[in-house]
């Protein structure tokens, strides 16, 4: 299982899950809501040690967000 956190702006955890797959977690940061005074969050997998940006949401103004994995 991998896990996955969801960070808002700022670079603070949001929150921090287990998913057998990638599905699952895309399904999950669906359901996380950014604080009130944020533009978006990013979805991030621990990847051989390592946090690295799996989604990101700038609250819909960029039209291309951008994934490090």
């Amino acid at each position: 299982m991998a896990q996955y956190r969801v960070i808002n702006a700022d670079g603070d955890v949001i929150d921090t899950k287990e998913f057998s797959d990638a599905t699952g977690a895309y399904d999950w940061l669906k359901t996380v809501e950014a604080p009130d005074d944020q533009l978006g969050v990013a979805m991030q997998v621990l990847d051989e040690g390592e946090w690295k940006n799996f989604e990101v949401s700038d609250g819909g103004t960029n039209a291309n967000p951008s994934a490090d994995a």
